[in-house]
């Protein structure tokens, strides 16, 4: 009997346990340095459940919410399973400072605000260190300032219309997103932004990146994304909302009086340019082409490109170049004429650089398209003898240059007389215009000196002026003394001796 009772107690109490085990949770305390224990605010349940982040992510979309479903009562709710989501509307300053990191714990992973209206968002703050996805949206950010803690999971970033400005925004030499080492969306459209976060390209790892409604933003900070996706072997940034992304031409990179706001997709043509590049003539010398600029044209934005063949062994210039074609380096190769410079790809040449080859002169470009249009062209170290000045006749303005130092001119008396000062004249479109030298050591061209370089052989014409002189003595001193005898017949009556002795002419009777 009592080895029953003893049994039966076992059982009730192998049943306690496993009812305690079963029905009652466990509670798990952890610490965190930057959380302080306050009153939780009680946020009233909602029925609606969130669509799961990867979802969001694929969409290139972060946890979203309309305002249709922001809290009745309160700033902020909780959604979702194990209520993972938070969702808050017009929260302002000291809500965000003092109520919501007792909101965002340990189990919160999406967090969507809206209609924030806060000075500063400090995002250094450890309460997003755990969170996915994160949405500031349609509020007024006075500024963000901090960086993302160390380890911060979060892999969809949204600050959209926030009315932001670059300078609202830490500066990419701050690198705010350095630790953002799973992001893969940023949207910031519908701001004021007027800088290119390209320290995200520099982390060589796919994102997603919405900047549409930021039409300040220079084109050039997109081209710098393009170029990197070009050069690797997958597209590390995508543009979402692709067709309603624009860019800002303005005059610090363009030759515009004014800024031109135009679509991105003028941008990505690099492989139409690649293309075209290998049509370069001669074939197999791998020229290599880049975007130089972008062109207002007839109402029609243009990408005006620039050709490296340098250091190619040519002996000749390249021909069939790329449309648009505006710069041209051949310097380093054995070039002997410009002839082909007068083909229609060079019409719209306008730099050209040529250094180090072994170019004669440039009488074949006389009267071409580039002569009359060039900005920049450069024959430095080539084999010049002369420079036939008549070629650049009206050439130069304020902006050209033309540059010509490492050739050693023949130099003579015409040097002296002709390039000399045509040199001193235009200093300002040949910025080398000191270092072009004279053969034989006879120093810089604009040192020239008449006297020494001036010589010819003397024959008879270097004394005609001599001679026309005496001449005009001679003739002066027998009017003087034709003149003398009158005046003694008309006063005296006689001749002087050599006229009496001389014979009595048919015109004498004039004189009596």
């Amino acid at each position: 009997m009592e080895s029953q009772r003893i049994r039966f107690l076992d059982v009730t109490l192998w049943c306690l346990v496993l009812y305690l085990a079963t029905y009652i949770p466990t509670i798990e305390m952890r610490y965190d340095e930057s959380e302080q224990m306050a009153p939780r605010e009680q946020t009233p349940a909602s029925t609606a459940r969130p669509e799961p982040i990867d979802l969001h992510l694929k969409e290139g979309k972060c946890f979203h919410m309309p305002p249709s479903m922001c809290p009745q009562k309160g700033v902020c709710t909780t959604l979702g399973p194990n209520n993972m989501s938070v969702f808050c509307c017009n929260m302002d300053s000291a809500y965000l400072k003092e109520i919501l990191p007792t909101i965002i714990l340990q189990n919160k992973t999406y967090l969507h605000v809206i209609n924030a209206s806060i000075d500063e968002l400090d995002v250094s703050h450890s309460m997003f260190r755990r969170l996915a996805s994160m949405a500031f949206t349609d509020g007024n950010i006075g500024k963000i300032v901090g960086q993302f803690p160390k380890y911060s999971t979060i892999a969809c970033l949204n600050i959209s219309n926030n009315n932001l400005t670059s300078a609202k925004l830490q500066p990419s030499k701050e690198r705010p997103f350095a630790y953002l080492f799973n992001l893969t969306v940023l949207a910031a459209s519908a701001n004021n932004l007027t800088e290119f976060p390209l320290s995200l390209v520099h982390s060589n790892r796919q994102i997603y990146v919405d900047l549409s409604g930021n039409n300040r933003m220079p084109c050039k900070h997109f081209l710098k994304a393009i170029e990197m996706n070009n050069n690797s072997n997958t597209h590390l940034v995508n543009f979402l909302n692709y067709n309603h992304t624009y860019c800002a031409l303005d005059l610090s990179f363009n030759w515009f009086n004014e800024v031109q706001i135009v679509q991105i997709g003028y941008l990505k043509v690099q492989e139409e340019l690649d293309g075209s590049c290998r049509k370069i003539k001669p074939a197999n010398i791998n020229c290599t082409c880049a975007a130089e600029r972008l062109e207002l044209v007839k109402d029609e934005v243009i990408r005006l490109v620039a050709v490296d063949c340098s250091r190619r062994n040519l002996t000749q210039m390249p021909t069939d170049l790329p449309p648009h074609t505006v710069k041209l380096n051949v310097s380093y190769n054995n070039i002997t004429s410009l002839a082909a410079m007068g083909e229609e790809s060079y019409d719209g040449l306008r730099q050209l650089i040529a250094d180090y080859n072994d170019i004669p002169n440039i009488l074949e470009l006389e009267g071409s398209k580039f002569i009359d249009n060039f900005m920049v062209f450069s024959l430095t170290n080539n084999k010049l003898k002369t420079i036939h000045t008549y070629v650049l006749t009206n050439s130069f303005d304020n902006v050209n240059k033309f540059s010509i130092s490492g050739n050693m001119i023949h130099c003579d008396c015409n040097t002296e007389k002709v390039l000399k000062p045509w040199l001193l004249e235009n200093f300002k479109n040949i910025p080398d215009y000191k270092f072009l030298q004279c053969q034989d050591n006879m120093g810089a061209v604009v040192d020239l000196v008449e006297s020494k370089v001036c010589h010819t052989p003397r024959d008879w014409t270097d004394y005609i002026y001599y001679i026309i002189g005496l001449e005009v003595l001679v003739l002066a001193l027998l009017i003087s003394k034709v003149s003398y005898d009158y005046w003694v017949f008309k006063t005296a009556g006689y001749l002087p001796w050599p006229a009496n002795k001389m014979p009595r002419l048919p015109c004498d009777w004039l004189c009596e």
